[in-house]
């Protein structure tokens, strides 16, 4: 099969051997993976938890040195064989994928049915690629975390974005009033896809348009976290997903401040909620550009550049 391998800091499109299932997994035939920052700065070198040097990458770490390897976490596609004691699942049943460790950059993974869900009609392969790590983050930090509840007051910050799109959906499937920062051309997709208030992030500041809410999700950056202090009631909720909140203002505000919990909900089960919010028309998958499997590289662009509304796809069909 085709699959982008990672060896010594550098990667590339290569020929390697399709893998078979184990006990408990299936092969799936991929028909898209989600592009993610994550992929990219791991085959440059960054690893998850360590210290970040400038533009995010930390210069050494293991993973640049480590054995081949593939890139990618999320996928979707069609199981093609299934391993010893697989149930509840049939050769051509169409699955969302999540792969751990990775391997999503290729046209065959096994993984787990611990670890898959069944692919909502509404979405397309490429739409269904973009749900697992961006709507396992928003969930972590809104329910796992925050508790979202009907009512509430939710700001989220990069409401466009992968995970802020994911959570302003997840937020108003559960009741919450939702108010979204973004770039003013991103304003009428955040509306269509549930938020009640948009801010444009380049022309007035946050600050001077909310108060008192619940819960500040944050995916921007640490400024943005602190900040946010401010606008949240006392006893309220500051998470984030990218960077922790100053410590101290928390502390003095009476607010609470989280970074995104690694823990929780299995990722299994959330991504069979959030095909259901799918499949009820609750939730969709904005599918900003794709790009064949060889054109990788000209996707990690556009993932460095920023910006992107909804999700960056590779097909492999």
């Amino acid at each position: 099969m085709q699959a982008v391998v990672v060896s010594e800091g550098k990667a590339v499109l290569r020929s390697v051997s399709a893998p078979s299932p184990a006990t408990g997994q299936v092969r799936v035939r991929l028909h898209a993976a989600g592009v993610n920052p994550i992929d990219w700065k791991m085959a440059l070198g960054y690893r998850p938890g360590a210290p970040a040097a400038p533009g995010g990458v930390a210069p050494s770490s293991p993973v640049a040195s480590a054995a081949p390897w593939t890139p990618g976490f999320d996928a979707a596609g069609v199981i093609e064989s299934l391993g010893p004691q697989v149930q509840g699942w049939k050769v051509g049943d169409p699955v969302i994928v999540f792969i751990e460790p990775r391997g999503a950059y290729a046209e065959y993974a096994v993984v787990p049915v611990s670890t898959i869900a069944r692919k909502p009609e509404k979405l397309s392969f490429e739409q269904a690629a973009g749900i697992p790590t961006t709507a396992s983050a928003a969930w972590a930090v809104l329910v796992d975390s925050a508790k979202v509840s009907k009512g509430q007051r939710v700001l989220i910050h990069g409401g466009a974005g992968g995970v802020g799109s994911a959570a302003v959906q997840i937020a108003k499937s559960r009741g919450a009033y939702v108010i979204a920062t973004a770039s003013k051309r991103n304003h009428e997709y955040l509306r269509s896809i549930g938020a009640d208030e948009v801010i444009d992030y380049q022309t007035e500041r946050f600050e001077d348009r909310v108060r008192d809410v619940d819960i500040a999700v944050n995916t921007v950056n640490p400024e943005t976290a602190t900040r946010s202090i401010a606008v949240v009631k006392k006893g309220g909720l500051v998470v984030s997903v990218a960077g922790p909140a100053d410590a101290a203002q928390c502390a003095a505000a009476n607010v609470r401040c989280l970074m995104r919990s690694r823990d929780g909900t299995p990722i299994g089960t959330v991504l069979n909620e959030v095909a259901q919010l799918a499949a009820a028309g609750k939730y969709d998958v904005n599918v900003d550009a794709t790009f064949p499997l060889a054109d990788f590289e000209k996707a990690w662009a556009a993932s460095k550049a920023g910006h992107t509304r909804g999700k960056l796809i590779l097909t492999l069909r």
